[in-house]
């Protein structure tokens, strides 16, 4: 099975594959971010890590979820009932990176611009791989929002919404990597 989750999602999506690996065959994570070490919470036995393919996906204008990591703004901790600080977005691809035993430095390319798609915002695909290893890979949506890449864009609030790459190709594509593995 392959762990799709969006903002507190993708936060729940993270810590399965911290702490019930044996579930996932893979991982896509919109819009979320893994905590500084002070404030991961986990059990007291967690298993061992089992490597597996993961793409994150993070807009730099998000206004809910720091791509630069930090704390959480103190209106979005008090609307969702959550705190704590986050590593940015390149750090949590790192992490999951090391997890997977990726020592390899990654490689950024750009996503061209589909037909169609508006141009306020563009895609970098960042892909740390190691041969072996699942690859771990992150979108970097310059200019977007706290949002979920595809043709319908988000209420304004949450930010620009890319339609550069698609969600449901990125599943696709850690499904076909998680059968290779």
């Amino acid at each position: 099975m392959i762990g799709v989750g969006y903002s507190n999602g993708g936060q729940l999506v993270m810590r399965l594959v911290h702490e019930a690996p044996e579930l996932l065959a893979g991982a896509v994570v919109i819009g979320a971010t893994w905590p500084v070490p002070d404030d991961v919470l986990l059990p007291g036995v967690v298993p061992a890590p089992v490597p597996m393919p993961m793409t994150l996906v993070h807009g730099t204008r998000d206004p809910i979820v720091a791509y630069a990591g930090g704390p959480m703004p103190w209106w979005a901790a008090r609307l969702f009932k959550v705190g704590g600080s986050a590593l940015s977005a390149p750090e949590t691809a790192r992490h999951f990176a090391e997890r997977n035993g990726i020592v390899a430095e990654p490689v950024t390319t750009e996503v061209p611009h589909r037909a169609g798609s508006p141009r306020r915002t563009r895609v970098e695909r960042t892909e740390y791989r190691d041969p072996g290893r699942p690859a771990v890979v992150l979108h970097t949506v310059h200019g977007g929002g706290h949002t979920v890449p595809g043709p319908r864009r988000a209420p304004r609030i949450l930010g620009r919404t890319t339609a550069d790459v698609s969600v449901a190709e990125l599943v696709a594509e850690v499904i076909a990597e998680a059968s290779r593995v």
